[in-house]
């Protein structure tokens, strides 16, 4: 049976046509209104925090760049680090620190929405169910969650460094590695989980044992002999 009779290869050059549609609209079109929606949400979440809402937000610098303001608990703050970071000078009192400041390069929080092209080029690849409009809105709010909270931990995991809150240890390899995730894993394989979690059809069509069996051959007739 040739390749492309089968189910996972017909969805294999679906899903490629309409990744490249997909990041072309996300790039030209979505791209401006999905990171004025990160960093909404994200301010939002930042103002959760202890004192986020005198001491948190997010600005946009000229250079497009996010500069991003986080409040900083009383624990934290006290630390020596933080300390000297803020130049606190030694035998000095403490300095009052509130918040920390840091700025994130604009293709940081661009990265984490592409995530959305990549789920929506696999659910429109698979078999229409009815469901599928349920499906791709809540997958969407999922994504749209994950970036969030993508972006907020990168934001800690860049204050810890710079604030060399983490010295070394098993701490430190955990921090890391979860970093390495947040970063190079969960905005390719979040939204193929995701498709697969919601789409039935989509499972069954990628994990088929095989091409979809065609109709069955008509058995040509026997020549009537005579007597």
């Amino acid at each position: 049976m040739p390749a492309s009779a089968s189910p996972q290869f017909r969805f294999l050059l679906r899903a490629s046509a309409l990744l490249l549609l997909m990041l072309t609209l996300w790039w030209w079109l979505l791209l401006t209104p999905l990171l004025a929606g990160l960093r909404l949400s994200t301010i939002l979440a930042l103002r959760l925090l202890p004192g986020g809402a005198i001491s948190s937000g997010i600005t946009v610098a000229p250079n497009t760049d996010w500069i991003v303001q986080v409040p900083i608990p009383p624990s934290i703050a006290a630390k020596d680090a933080v300390q000297q970071t803020f130049g606190r000078a030694p035998g000095a009192p403490p300095v009052k620190v509130r918040s920390f400041k840091i700025v994130i390069a604009r293709q940081i929080p661009t990265f984490f929405t592409l995530s959305l092209p990549l789920f929506w080029a696999l659910a429109l690849a698979a078999p229409r169910g009815p469901r599928f409009w349920h499906s791709l809105v809540i997958g969407t709010a999922l994504l749209s969650a994950l970036a969030m909270f993508s972006l907020l931990t990168y934001t800690a995991y860049s204050i810890g460094t710079n604030m060399r809150l983490i010295a070394g240890g098993l701490s430190a390899t955990l921090w890391a590695a979860a970093e390495y995730l947040n970063v190079n894993v969960a905005p390719y394989v979040a939204p193929l989980l995701i498709a697969l979690w919601l789409y039935n059809e989509l499972r069954s069509e990628i994990f088929s044992a095989g091409p979809v069996p065609g109709p069955a051959p008509v058995p040509a007739a026997k020549p009537h002999r005579r007597r």
